[in-house]
């Protein structure tokens, strides 16, 4: 029966991890698709006022998601935890998915996460010797599958947020390398992200999708400051906010926007050295446990094992 619990508990672990990336993968595709041809019609305007909008709607630029419209008991849960709504929202949105569905898919994930959890421990617990009744089995078991099923989807989504934050982070430098030599060759801000955006499709994909949406929102939106909020908003990154801070007032103050940028991307660069050397730095505590387990062993196994088969032979023919 513990060999069962376990077996269940190994199975929800496998589909716990690979359902979401599953899902996120197939929003994104269909947000990158989206985000790419409203980018082409910002770029080549003409395009009817109806079909905008109901791109908008699609890009997630001009409403907060969806509110669980056919969903009663979603729509329940959502206007009883207004605050756990909206960190939901906050959360998706650091993680890159703006889908007017991925808030309902992931409260799914959270109420399936919770019933397998809820099961797997019931069985747990009713199939080995606790000396538990039933009866308190079925609270036990969902108390701990709604505070499971809750806590593990939002691990598992701040993980790919913290993957997402990194991965534009990294991409900071280049970006204001490519902001100085766009503003000093004579554009402005609007078209030189635009066109940054497109450079920067293959190398850092995550960021030239946050500066795609950036560029629309800097066409539709005309208070650059909001703009920029809601880029910080949508990262998290502190790198960003030091971007988008310098951007706001170099606009709002009238200074050179090319000398701004030059200091930021000096200071970028010092901070990416700084840390490959943080990192290098604790590379031999790092490897203090790898070394102990798995290389030490080997290098007595090479060292001391043919001592330790000429010994028993050595035993062996003076026994005999």
């Amino acid at each position: 029966m513990l060999l069962d619990a376990v077996f269940f508990l190994i199975a929800f672990f496998i589909i716990f991890l690979v359902t979401p990336y599953a899902e996120q993968l197939s929003i994104k595709i269909l947000n990158n698709l989206r985000v790419m041809k409203r980018v082409n019609k910002v770029a080549n305007p003409g395009s009817g006022g109806l079909e905008l909008e109901e791109e908008e709607k699609s890009t997630g630029l001009n409403q907060k998601g969806s509110r669980f419209e056919g969903n009663a008991l979603f729509s329940w849960i959502a206007e009883k935890n207004q605050g756990l709504i909206e960190e939901m929202q906050q959360l998706l949105l650091k993680a890159g998915l703006r889908q007017k569905e991925a808030l309902e898919e992931f409260m799914k994930s959270k109420f399936n996460s919770c019933i397998a959890i809820f099961f797997i421990i019931f069985l747990f617990l009713t199939t080995n010797d606790f000396d538990i009744s039933v009866f308190l089995c079925i609270p036990i078991s969902l108390i701990a599958a709604i505070v499971g099923g809750h806590k593990l989807t939002n691990m598992n989504m701040e993980m790919t947020a913290n993957k997402r934050k990194d991965s534009i982070a990294n991409g900071i430098p280049d970006l204001v390398d490519l902001l100085v030599i766009c503003t000093e060759s004579g554009l402005d801000l609007n078209r030189s992200i635009r066109r940054i955006a497109r450079e920067m499709r293959t190398s850092n994909p995550v960021l030239a999708e946050e500066l795609s949406l950036t560029s629309i929102e800097l066409e539709m939106i005309p208070d650059h400051r909001q703009v920029f909020e809601n880029l910080e908003k949508r990262t998290d990154c502190l790198e960003i906010k030091t971007l988008s801070k310098t951007l706001s007032q170099s606009i709002e103050y009238g200074s050179s926007l090319s000398v701004s940028l030059k200091d930021l991307a000096i200071e970028s660069r010092q901070k990416r050295m700084l840390n490959a050397e943080g990192k290098a730095a604790q590379a031999p505590t790092l490897l203090t446990l790898p070394m102990m387990f798995f290389i030490m062993p080997c290098l007595f196994i090479v060292m001391l094992g043919p001592v330790i088969v000429g010994m028993i032979k050595s035993f062996g023919s003076s026994g005999g």
